[in-house]
């Protein structure tokens, strides 16, 4: 059964794909970067049309769309010739997407030909997606596809957020110390009983703040599972910083219920109230550098409906502090 006011998805991009056969596309050199001064508003931002169940992709689109440094990078691609097989389009047809959204004098853009390219690799457009599985998905992707290999070094070092995980064993203090990339920080949103609003600052605080572990710690030196202590730093900071929120409570039962929380960030924000000096990444010390803010909150963790919340611009400097001014308006159901 249809949802009323969404399109079917399948149907629709089949009738599509048959309009657009054989509109192939030349060579070309890279294409100019976006000025984000065309559209209906004249400052970049045009809507997206809702095609089938995919609440999750149209706001995540929007968040790549108004992050520069990812425009920028995405536009040294160029475009494709006949011989870039549909399997390896991805890339070209987003950037052929944000330029259509650049350009339109609409109020929305239906994104058939992206959809299509999703479609053909295999991805679920009709389903609901995880807001921080489906970046991940995404990133991969156009990693994998990215024609030079430059362009994928710096989609790496806009996105990749480097952690180094020490542990430290309570019953001979061994530690053992590895190292992870992840896309997104996740922070857990607490329920309060009476509602208070939670700081982005105290979120950080608490998920980088030693923990205690009792399960699933082998020691080499022991040679047993024991009880230890866990800590995580910075290792290397990407210039876009991705935070998922996870709104969602799970019991006992198989209930899972959504915190419906403010989180609130300020306009600066002072990386060392948040972190001790040693988990700050070295490099970072001695140099100044800028940094983007994107936020993801989903309502479901697997399977999810999501929502991403603005990003936001940050200037990091020697102390660790970051101004951040929030890039473009609040979505609908964003707390």
């Amino acid at each position: 059964m249809q949802d009323e006011g969404y399109a079917s998805c399948c149907s629709l991009l089949e009738e599509e794909e048959a309009n657009q056969a054989g509109q192939a596309r030349a060579v070309t050199a890279p294409v100019e970067r976006l000025s984000y001064s065309g559209g209906k508003f004249k400052n970049g931002a045009v809507g997206l049309c809702n095609i089938g169940v995919n609440n999750c992709l149209n706001p995540l689109l929007q968040t790549l769309y108004m992050n520069q440094h990812f425009t920028d990078l995405l536009c040294g691609i160029g475009h494709p010739n006949d011989n870039v097989p549909a399997e390896r389009r991805l890339p070209y047809e987003l950037l052929a997407l944000f330029e259509e959204m650049q350009n339109s004098k609409e109020d929305a853009v239906a994104p058939y030909r992206f959809l299509r390219c999703l479609q053909i690799l295999d991805t679920r457009l009709c389903e609901q997606h995880d807001a921080a599985d489906f970046l991940f998905m995404m990133w991969n992707l156009l990693l994998q596809q990215m024609p030079l290999p430059h362009l994928a070094q710096r989609l790496r070092a806009l996105y990749g957020i480097k952690l180094k995980e020490h542990v430290t064993c309570h019953k001979c203090s061994h530690e053992k110390s590895s190292d992870m990339e992840v896309l997104t920080i996740p922070l857990p949103v607490p329920h309060s009983k009476y509602q208070r609003p939670l700081p982005l600052q105290r979120a950080l605080w608490r998920f980088f703040k030693p923990h205690e572990i009792s399960e699933d710690n082998f020691c080499p030196k022991c040679a047993e599972n024991t009880a230890g202590q866990r800590v995580l730093q910075f290792f290397s900071l990407p210039q876009t910083l991705s935070i998922h929120l996870k709104r969602i409570s799970r019991r006992k039962t198989s209930d899972v219920q959504k915190i419906n929380r403010t989180f609130s960030f300020p306009c600066t924000l002072d990386l060392s109230d948040v972190l001790d000096q040693e988990q700050f990444p070295v490099q970072e010390h001695a140099q100044t550098s800028s940094i983007d803010f994107l936020l993801s909150s989903p309502t479901l963790e697997r399977p999810a409906l999501a929502t991403i919340v603005p990003t936001s611009i940050a200037q990091r400097t020697r102390r660790g502090t970051a101004l951040m001014t929030p890039a473009f308006a609040r979505y609908p159901g964003m707390m």
